[in-house]
């Protein structure tokens, strides 16, 4: 069975890569894009008057059984190094423990849109669902926001994230995470190191720009 599983994996991931591959040459993104004429499925949150407690975990958007291919739009506290103050996962929460993976989503940092540091400072990002490129979980049903820090996050006004479903890439039923793909892997195994991965194009380090731009 763990054969048959690993065999689909390794099948699924060939699809999805090679569907992602055509439009990172085209358009210099990560998003498989819309189908056709399909209208992309979206979700706006309003995060602004939110308390995240310590060690909490605010779940975002669930697609079970399905995994997507998505963007993810986040206006979210930072520091003054760009970071959020709170952690963005993706990957699947399963009913099951030992079906469980998720992972940081890398982000990319919309200087230009933020008012980074202080108090009252907020990053925009955006993000790739799935990022085949710069690492992330691969099949991503869950998209959630955990706070490891040790002081509760209030969310400022303006405070928001949006989730742009583009389309379906397959169903978790009959390609779950197994130990091949490194599962479980909870939220809390995430906490020793909870920054997620920021990238930059407009500032003048080209060592964080991410793969997939040019």
């Amino acid at each position: 069975m763990q054969r048959i599983h690993k065999l689909a994996a390794i099948i699924a991931s060939i699809v999805i890569a090679s569907a992602f591959t055509t439009y990172v040459l085209a358009s210099h993104t990560f998003e498989a894009g819309v189908a056709g004429t399909n209208i992309p499925v979206q979700s706006h949150i309003r995060l602004d008057g939110l308390v995240l407690a310590k060690q909490g975990v605010m779940p975002l958007y669930d697609a079970s059984p399905n995994f997507i291919s998505a963007h993810l739009l986040l206006q979210i506290p930072c520091d003054n190094q760009y970071r959020p103050l709170v952690t963005v996962i993706a990957g699947h929460i399963d009913e099951s423990v030992r079906s469980t993976f998720v992972d940081k989503v890398p982000l990319y940092f919309i200087k230009h849109a933020s008012t980074a540091g202080g108090e009252r400072g907020l990053c925009v990002y955006h993000a790739h669902i799935p990022d085949p490129l710069n690492g992330g979980a691969p099949r991503v049903t869950d998209i959630a926001l955990v706070n490891f820090g040790e002081n509760a996050v209030r969310f400022p006004s303006g405070s928001m994230a949006a989730v742009t479903v583009h389309r379906t890439l397959g169903s978790i039923a009959t390609l779950p995470y197994t130990a091949d793909d490194g599962a479980p892997r909870l939220p809390s195994d995430l906490a020793a190191n909870p920054w997620n991965p920021v990238f930059d194009l407009n500032d003048d380090r080209h060592d964080n720009d991410g793969l997939g731009h040019r």
